[in-house]
């Protein structure tokens, strides 16, 4: 809200009746960042300058002021803004007309983010030409109201003025209540009606006095229909008391906000759009169409709204640094630096140094300072991974840099400041851990403010055809001679292996794949053999007194618990490899390194092609 506007005109104080009224009074609106450029204005505002919505609407104030003019408004809204956000001083407006200068009360509201900042402000205008012209008048009567002054000071401070005194007030206060843009009507004690500005009067045409509470504090909205269009009211009923407290009238103010209404709406849905495109953004940078990470990508995207600590879960290799960036990149520090540990590869007092920096001669081997990763990400983020590896002794001084926002390198007497964002990671189950003591229960409280789960790769298939896809133009080394692919058969493999070490394991076994391939297609034979062994074979009776096994394949679209048996028909040569190598089996009793001898091959190209041709002895 707008803070209550005081008037006192020179001498003459207004009954206490009117002071209170004027308080809350507001004509032009208008909606500005911090950098003067104006967003929306209302009706009353362009009336008030004489000029339109384009001549307005995305202009800089400077435009409209000259230099030395922009140059004091510029100072004295900055002296205001410094001791509140809620402030008002005394300026002009210009008109669209050379020359002229209309006087008014600049009402400024400053709007601030979710970290502090201000970042745009609500600015009423009062136009007080009317003000202005009663006070030269005020001025010359001063005598005269001087008199009215001590004559109600000799009945009791009671209100008893004459009645053209009386009268020539209610005439100025009506004078000024004309050109407010809020609706006003004023009743006595007993409900009559005072009086009302032009707009209060149309609205009271339609609504009379509202039941609302009599506190400032709590306005009521109503929505009102006004020349056939539903408008937006926040609505208070004040009372007004004389020096003494007792009740001497009502004010009934309405405050248009159809426009701030609309305002908010129009940031909402542009933040909106923001978020979508950070969405699709993301999509471009970690590859994943299944349902859990469509998940994971919404709560990247709300990650990066806010500033809190981030706790990323999931099994080796799923990418938690991955989406570690993401968030960072995605955030408002993505212009400052993210810096990158792993908690569990570096020791105990070598990881602490690295943490906190530590000054020269601080121990052996510390030939000059050393700022540490804390410091070097200030103002950026610095992810912690694999943070349930961290010594317990070290947990505590990281638990301290979280919660004081300051550092003390290792052999230093002096802190430091640091403004950094900390996001962590594990593969550890941090509650099995703090319930042995082997991690501080409030340092994981403290890092798992946010927490956020990477579903392995296993529980979303329909992301493994994709990142294979992504893997093999990363890493094929003759893109020239053509588009590798994977063949039908090998995606089915790809699609039913456990994948243990997740999306790091998949890279290595296209990496591999490539290397083994001949021609442009990857065939289950191009894959390593630990991939293709880690199927559920299922045995049956075979001809000639062998055993051939067939391989549980599950297609891309046939649903869990719905599987179907490969069934590759062999060409000529693939039979007579078979029928030798089971020839070779049986003559070695199953020996499959003395079989691999007698074929000429390797042990594991003997174990390959078992799997390939589905034999076992």
């Amino acid at each position: 809200m707008i803070p209550d506007t005081k008037l006192s005109n020179g001498s003459l104080h207004l009954d206490q009746t009117y002071l209170q009224l004027l308080e809350s009074l507001n004509i032009g609106f208008s909606f500005m960042d911090m950098d003067f450029w104006i967003m929306e204005v209302n009706e009353t505002f362009l009336k008030m300058v004489g000029g339109t919505r384009d001549q307005v609407v995305g202009h800089h104030a400077s435009e409209f002021y000259d230099p030395e003019d922009f140059e004091e408004l510029f100072k004295m809204d900055l002296a205001a803004q410094q001791q509140n956000k809620f402030y008002q001083y005394e300026f002009f407006l210009p008109h669209n007309e050379p020359g002229v200068r209309i006087p008014a009360l600049f009402h400024i509201s400053t709007n601030f983010d979710r970290d502090g900042q201000p970042v745009s402000q609500y600015i009423m205008f009062t136009d007080i030409r009317e003000q202005k012209k009663i006070q030269a008048e005020l001025q010359q009567s001063n005598k005269a109201l001087l008199e009215s002054q001590q004559a109600l000071n000799r009945v009791n401070n009671k209100l008893a003025v004459s009645r053209n005194e009386l009268k020539r007030e209610k005439q100025m206060l009506e004078t000024i209540l004309f050109g407010i843009g809020d609706c006003v009507t004023v009743y006595d004690e007993l409900g009559k009606l005072l009086l009302n500005n032009p707009k209060g009067e149309e609205i009271r045409r339609v609504r009379g006095i509202l039941e609302l509470p009599d506190s400032q504090d709590s306005p009521v909205e109503v929505s009102l229909k006004i020349d056939g269009e539903h408008r937006q009211f926040s609505g208070q009923v004040e009372s007004v008391r004389d020096h003494q407290g007792k009740v001497i009238a009502f004010a009934e103010i309405l405050k248009d906000v159809t426009d701030r209404k609309k305002l908010e709406e129009k940031e909402k849905e542009l933040f909106r759009i923001k978020r979508a495109v950070r969405r699709n953004s993301l999509k471009a940078e970690i590859i994943g169409i299944s349902t859990a990470m469509q998940k994971v990508f919404e709560l990247i995207a709300r990650c990066a709204d806010v500033d809190s600590t981030v706790l990323i879960l999931g099994e080796t290799g799923v990418g938690k640094e991955l989406v570690a960036r993401a968030i960072h990149k995605q955030s408002g520090r993505r212009n400052m630096p993210f810096v990158a540990v792993n908690c569990g590869a570096l020791p105990k007092t070598l990881l602490e140094s690295e943490l906190f920096g530590h000054v020269k001669g601080a121990f052996t081997g510390a030939v000059s300072h050393h700022t540490g990763l804390f410091r070097e990400a200030s103002g950026g983020t610095l992810f912690l991974d694999e943070v349930g590896d961290l010594d317990i002794s070290l947990q505590v001084k990281v638990l301290r840099a979280l919660q004081e926002k300051e550092v003390r390198p290792v052999g230093d007497k002096q802190s430091y400041p640091v403004d950094v964002r900390v996001i962590t990671a594990t593969h550890r189950n941090l509650t099995e851990q703090v319930s042995q003591n082997l991690f501080r229960s409030d340092l994981y409280y403290r890092i798992a403010v946010i927490q956020l789960y990477i579903p392995p790769l296993r529980e979303r298939t329909e992301d493994i055809l994709p990142l294979a896809k992504h893997f093999i133009k990363k890493h094929n080394r003759k893109p020239k001679a053509g588009t590798v692919s994977l063949n039908h058969y090998a995606q089915q493999i790809m699609l039913n292996a456990p994948w243990s070490g997740n999306i790091r394991e998949l890279e290595n076994t296209i990496e591999y794949a490539l290397a083994m391939k001949n021609g442009l297609v990857i065939k289950p034979e191009d894959l390593p053999v630990q991939i293709v062994s880690s199927l559920d074979l299922q045995s049956g009776p075979g001809p000639a007194g062998t055993r051939t096994f067939t391989a549980d394949i599950q297609t891309p679209s046939a649903s869990k618990g719905h599987r179907q048996i490969l069934d590759t028909p062999l060409k000529p040569w693939q039979v007579d490899e078979k029928q030798a190598i089971e020839k070779a089996l049986i003559q070695h009793k199953g020996n499959r390194s003395e079989a691999a001898a007698e074929l000429g091959m390797a042990r594991s190209t003997l174990w390959r092609k078992m799997t390939m041709y589905r034999l076992a002895l």
